[in-house]
């Protein structure tokens, strides 16, 4: 039972899980086919003009197929500026079902271009090699948005939970792109190995995401335990001379989440480092909430989408 005040879509959601997590591979199938399942329910999808295509990466890391969603209203000749968006998913699942709704309502509402890797999972590809897949894509942006009606002028970069963590690794792994992103927006981010936390212990159960779930799911994503000091992978770990550059952030955290105290404690030391950011927190609501179906209707999503495309659109 839940002791948090939460909004009532969200308790519900909570009260269904049952705080059930069995760390095995089943375990894994089971989180695969829920996130699909859950992110079946009705919701009000904004139009777009959605295709997909694949980029062939090399033999070492084969084919990384890519879903572009652009306005549906573009005008002939109009180019939009380009977002990056990372999936989350724990580094185990994610993808195009499940982030449909939030990937249409940022590309209507802010007036961008959406590239969306599926980027290899884990356990079945361990680290680093999704973050290489990403290197080799940020590598190719010019040449891929040279076919597509897509400005790199603006080139911005936004993710959620673990997305937070390859999207940070990548601006951090790739000096060009401190330079190329304009700005960064994660949701709800994961960035720290590290189970110990105050949110850790107080939302380790009842609030959907668990903290048992996560130290399984890191532990299908590292290749070994060195790695969890690797600054690229997890981006905590990053000094603050590695940060400096880093472009302009939003991160934007939920009050029952398990990983809550990594993403702020991601936001003061990119601010300690120089960087322009700004966070906030959003009460009464739990892990992903900008990207969970059922919880689109709530003050909290709705309030957190109207900041994140203000945000987005706002030029300096």
């Amino acid at each position: 039972m839940q002791l948090l005040s939460l909004e009532s879509a969200a308790q519900q959601l909570c009260a269904r899980r049952q705080n059930i997590f069995v760390p095995t591979t089943i375990g894994l199938t089971v989180l695969r086919q829920q996130l699909e399942l859950d992110q079946q329910m009705p919701v009000y999808t904004h139009p777009a003009t959605i295709h997909d295509l694949t980029l062939d990466l090399g033999k070492s890391l084969g084919e990384l197929p890519l879903r572009i969603l652009l306005p549906a209203d573009l005008k002939p000749d109009e180019q939009v500026p380009t977002l990056l968006y990372l999936h989350g998913g724990q580094f185990v699942t994610g993808g195009t079902t499940a982030y449909d709704k939030l990937l249409r309502e940022l590309v209507k509402r802010a007036r961008v271009g959406i590239i969306f890797p599926q980027f290899a999972l884990a356990p079945e590809k361990k680290a680093p090699f999704q973050l290489k897949q990403l290197q080799q894509l940020f590598q190719r942006l010019p040449e891929l948005t040279a076919t597509e009606p897509l400005s790199l002028e603006r080139l911005l970069l936004a993710g959620d939970d673990t997305g937070a963590a390859l999207g940070l690794g990548l601006v951090l792994s790739e000096p060009s792109a401190q330079t190329a992103i304009y700005k960064m927006l994660f949701f709800c981010p994961v960035v720290n190995a590290n189970f110990d936390t105050n949110s850790y212990h107080q939302f380790a159960g009842g609030y959907d995401l668990t903290r048992e779930q996560m130290k399984f799911c890191w532990q299908q994503y590292l290749e070994n335990s060195e790695q969890r000091d690797d600054n690229f992978l997890v981006p905590l770990k990053a000094p603050l001379a590695a940060l400096h550059a880093l472009p302009e952030t939003l991160i934007v955290t939920a009050e029952a989440d398990p990983v809550r105290d990594e993403g702020e404690a991601m936001g003061r030391k990119l601010r300690d480092a120089g960087v322009d950011v700004a966070q906030i927190r959003f009460q009464g609501t739990i892990h992903d909430f900008t990207v969970k179906n059922q919880l689109d209707q709530t003050n909290a999503c709705r309030l957190a989408m109207n900041v994140a495309v203000d945000w987005l659109k706002k030029r300096r």
